[in-house]
């Protein structure tokens, strides 16, 4: 018997050997199963291969993550007429009295040398010559506290408040923006209700030479951007840093932090494409596949390999240097969970059964392959379980909602020639009996 175990065992080894259509391979006796045996397997075992075509039963691109407020990064981008984003920092909490060397607190008349400090994150940004970055005042006062529209209106010169051009030598992982004295003094003297000891700026970039784009911390993060000033003029006065907070809305508690710092799209004129699932871009998408995999196979077969092959659609946006990581998720939704954009946010960590991924430039196209055997043999072993997870899968981009690039394939609507297909291996259920 241990000698049929052993055997048994190097099927999965034979089963990565198999080519398109089925095929049988014949497996010698052994000392351990001769003619005399009572019991032993059949002498034939047969690795067969299908391919499955179309393998969705449908697909959705879902637009908006990460969601306002829960960015881990905030993007800033200048690509010309196509897309610009900004950067929104809320700083209700302004500091209205200061200690000076061996006296008492006092209120702030005057101060200095203000500005804002951002820490940078640049990897897969794009830098050209030179950047402009600009701060403006976007506190409209208004008593809509969440809408983007009035903010956006604020990026006009007319509410500018600081700024300054970096060459490209000194941008590095900190920047500091210098602001107007008076303009933030003015916010922290205002005494008005509403408004009083608060003040939010707007952050957006230009790029001299070229598209820019790079990204800045967050509150989420742990490295956010911060706003710091001397509260008097006199030099032996400690400089005060003021952090990210939000006030407002006042009934609505539970959106407050996402509100103390967040990104706005500015401009977006890239291009749908009708018939394709979209990954990346600003809002970042995500793609959810349900899948359409016969039960036949996946309950009652050895799967020993599940290959998920797209093919990509070239996208009309980024350099031919450009890359887009590409990640499966499992989804963790029961079927219970019918709102499909709500099961696409209920996956699993990446390489989470399924550690298989791709790195795509968005200017190309052909057939792309994923293996995804590990998640087809787990819904076989979740088939008993009395709620088991949606036959499902995810894909997202990385830096998700913070860089422009967009990557595409050809989804259900798409041409029937280029549709998802999934060719599977498998070992059809070996049956016992006398030899």
């Amino acid at each position: 018997m241990r000698a049929f175990n052993g055997r048994l065992a190097g099927l999965v080894a034979l089963a990565f050997a198999a080519v398109a259509g089925a095929c049988t391979e014949t497996i010698d006796d052994g000392a351990a199963c001769s003619a005399a045996a009572a019991l032993c397997p059949g002498q034939e075992v047969e690795i067969r291969d299908t391919i499955i075509s179309p393998v969705l039963e449908w697909d959705s691109t879902f637009v908006g993550f990460p969601t306002r407020g829960n960015e881990f990064l905030l993007p800033l981008i200048a690509a010309g007429d196509t897309v610009k984003t900004n950067a929104i920092v809320r700083f209700d909490s302004l500091t209205t009295f200061y200690l000076p060397p061996l006296d008492t607190a006092r209120g702030i008349v005057k101060i200095d040398s203000t500005r804002l400090r951002l820490t940078l994150e640049l990897s897969r940004s794009r830098i050209p010559d030179s950047v402009r970055i600009d701060v403006y005042d976007v506190d409209h006062g208004g008593a809509d506290d969440t809408a983007s529209a009035p903010v956006l209106a604020r990026f006009i010169p007319k509410y500018r408040i600081g700024g300054a051009t970096f060459a490209k030598a000194n941008i590095v992982d900190s920047l500091y923006v210098p602001l107007s004295d008076s303009a933030v003094l003015a916010h922290i003297r205002d005494t008005t209700a509403v408004t009083k000891a608060r003040m939010r700026v707007g952050i957006g970039i230009t790029g001299i030479g070229g598209p820019a784009w790079f990204r800045i911390g967050t509150v989420e993060s742990g490295v956010p951007v911060v706003l710091r000033y001397r509260p008097a003029t006199d030099s032996g006065v400690v400089a005060t840093t003021v952090n990210a907070a939000s006030t407002g809305p006042s009934d609505r508690p539970d959106i407050k932090r996402d509100l103390m710092d967040y990104a706005l799209l500015a401009r977006n004129t890239l291009p749908d494409k009708p018939g394709t699932m979209a990954l990346g871009g600003m809002p970042g998408r995500r793609v959810y596949m349900r899948f359409n995999v016969p039960r036949r196979i996946t309950d009652s077969t050895t799967v020993v390999r599940a290959t998920l092959r797209l093919n990509q659609v070239p996208f009309p946006f980024g350099g031919v240097a450009d890359t887009v990581f590409i990640h499966p998720h499992v989804v963790l939704a029961s079927a219970n969970v019918t709102d499909a954009r709500r099961a696409s946010q209920l996956i699993g960590l990446t390489g989470l059964i399924v550690t298989d991924s791709l790195i795509l430039t968005p200017r190309e196209s052909g057939q792309r392959s994923l293996e995804l055997y590990p998640l087809v043999r787990a819904w076989a072993a979740q088939a008993s379980l009395a709620s088991p997870p949606v036959r499902a899968l995810v894909l997202t981009a990385s830096y998700e909602g913070t860089i422009p690039s967009i990557v595409t394939f050809s989804g259900m609507a798409g041409p029937a020639a280029l549709r998802p297909t999934m060719r599977i291996t498998y070992i059809p259920k070996v049956q016992f009996g006398v030899p």
